[in-house]
């Protein structure tokens, strides 16, 4: 009885962790006023309820996703600060805000879906030629910023 007991806690704990994940893949496009630049990103997402999740991206750092009216997301995000130990390219720390929508859903068990999401990306610690606080040169961040993505997402 308490091996019975024992597999069925494990399943439904299993079936509450795996609820609500997501995968995504995209490609970023950024300095779209000077020359565009293009870098791909990938990262995951939990949904915390039916209007809210939260996830990483490993271009934008940790998101917060809030469903908006029209089928829009409103998307918040926050990146630490990142010190390469005197080697250049330091990153100051940065916040985003952003607006998302997803143009086709479909699928039953793997659910995947595309979307376009535009995200503008505010690094106060920067200025606009890239150099830090710290003075050291950063050659792909500015003081502002924006990133316009388009996004294959995977989810259960």
């Amino acid at each position: 009885m308490k091996i019975a007991k024992n597999i069925i806690a494990l399943v439904l704990s299993a079936s509450f962790m795996f609820a609500g994940v997501g995968f995504h893949m995209s490609n970023n496009y950024t300095d779209m006023d000077g020359t565009t630049a293009v870098a791909e990103s990938f990262g995951v997402t939990y949904d915390l309820n039916d209007n809210t999740s939260i996830g990483w991206d490993n271009q934008l750092g940790m998101l917060m996703y809030f469903d908006a009216p029209a089928g829009v997301t409103l998307r918040l995000g926050w990146t630490a600060a990142q010190d390469n130990g005197g080697g250049g390219n330091d990153l100051a720390a940065s916040t985003s805000l952003g607006l998302g929508y997803t143009w086709w859903t479909g699928g039953t068990g793997l659910k995947t879906s595309i979307s376009t999401n535009y995200d503008y990306i505010m690094a106060p610690s920067a200025d606009e030629d890239g150099v830090l606080a710290s003075d050291l040169l950063s050659d792909d961040q500015k003081i502002n910023s924006s990133n316009l993505s388009v996004v294959v997402g995977f989810g259960f």
